[in-house]
């Protein structure tokens, strides 16, 4: 195991990630207490809170059906395609943003998109860049052909 690998565990996990993003977003909407969202903002941020559970509740169930461990570089005796992974390689985290995004549009207070945005490149740097690395270390070409037609997170 990597010097890489090592210092990742013992990071924040992204579940925890997600605990601190929500957490961040409440000295704003105290600040504009009492809160008065459009019908329109509450309608996307709950579709996207909703999109995000189920695609971090799919993504699991893929996950338990083949073996693989949900913490990040647990063992992943296989290389998941299908799923939500036929739509892109990273649909757990990409849940997960789009629950800690959805939050502001639920509140109406779109300035606490700033950690939506913030999550999202913690993420992408802290675990999905070195996941990548690491899977394709694992699987080589195999992995590589998969990243090559499925985008990172949902375009490319």
């Amino acid at each position: 195991m990597t010097a890489t690998v090592d210092t990742l565990r013992r990071r924040i996990l992204p579940p925890r990630g997600l605990l601190l993003s929500l957490m961040a977003q409440i000295p704003l909407v105290i600040a504009t207490w009492p809160l008065r969202p459009g019908v329109v903002e509450v309608i996307a941020g709950a579709c996207l809170i909703a999109a995000g559970v189920l695609l971090n509740v799919w993504a699991d169930r893929v996950f338990s059906a083949h073996g693989v461990g949900v913490c990040p570089f647990s063992p992943a005796p296989v290389l998941l395609r299908g799923g939500p992974y036929r739509y892109t390689r990273n649909p757990m985290y990409l849940g997960l943003v789009a629950i800690t995004a959805g939050l502001p549009l639920l509140t109406g207070v779109l300035a606490n998109g700033w950690v939506a945005v913030a999550f999202f490149f913690w993420l992408h740097w802290g675990y999905v860049i070195p996941e990548e690395q690491w899977l394709s270390a694992r699987f080589g070409r195999e992995f590589e052909d998969y990243a090559s037609r499925i985008p990172r997170w949902l375009v490319r």
